[in-house]
Order: C-alpha cells, then sequence, then structure tokens
C-alpha cells in the first residue's frame, strides 16, 4: 500500500472505533452516527480494495460500489452480509444523520461491525 492508502485506511478504523464505542449507546442519536460511521467505512473499504485492485470509484450507494467491482471482474472479498444489506446500509449514509426517526437495530451495526472490521484486515489490506 502506498503512503496515502495507509492513511486512507486510518480514517476507516477511525470509522469502526467510533462505531465501536457508540453502536449500543443508549441515547437513539449516538447510535445513529455509529451506524452512519458504519456505513461510511464499508464504502471506504470497498474503495481501498477497488483501488488496491487498480480500479478507482467513486460514490456512496453500496450496491452501485458493489456492482461497479463485480462488472471489472474484481473479487476484493466481499462479505455476503454486507452484500445483502447494502441498500439498508447506503441509507445509513443520510437517514441517520438527517432523520431523527430512522431506526436502527444496534445487534444489526455489530454484525456488520464484526463483518467489515474482519474484512478491513484481509487481502492487500493487512
Amino acid at each position: 500500500m502506498t503512503k496515502e492508502q495507509k492513511l486512507y485506511k486510518t480514517l476507516i478504523k477511525a470509522d469502526l472505533r467510533l462505531v465501536e464505542e457508540h453502536y449500543d449507546d443508549k441515547n437513539k442519536a449516538v447510535r445513529l452516527q455509529a451506524a452512519y460511521h458504519m456505513q461510511q467505512a464499508i464504502e471506504k473499504t470497498i474503495k481501498l480494495k477497488a483501488e488496491l485492485e487498480g480500479q478507482n470509484l467513486w460514490g456512496h450507494d453500496i450496491d452501485v460500489l458493489i456492482n461497479k467491482c463485480d462488472n471489472a471482474g474484481i473479487d476484493i472479498g466481499i462479505p455476503n452480509l454486507i452484500r445483502n444489506k447494502a441498500d439498508t446500509i447506503t441509507h445509513w449514509e443520510a437517514e441517520c444523520r438527517y432523520y431523527p426517526v430512522t431506526v436502527v437495530r444496534k445487534d444489526s451495526i455489530k454484525k456488520i461491525y464484526d463483518v467489515t472490521a474482519e474484512w478491513l484486515e484481509q487481502g492487500k489490506t493487512k
């Protein structure tokens, strides 16, 4: 990894740290922020792993990013849970920041966190 890619990975780890510390917070607004950072960690992980394979991606929609990788024939090891929940996760990017009535279960955040943290450390991003 280049120095810039390593620095980018530190941003992903910062997102994950915020998620880990706040996904089960009693304050709903704080939990929603954890979900937002979960979406950010996934988006950035896809972009970093794709970049390491020579693909430069742009955008926030997890489904679109996954499809761009698939269509380019790039296998970045996206976990099935993330593939299956891509639409839900994508909505966390805006809904959790702007719509306080949004409901995100803490166990959903935690499951996705666990899978993403492990995925980040696989392959070329070690």
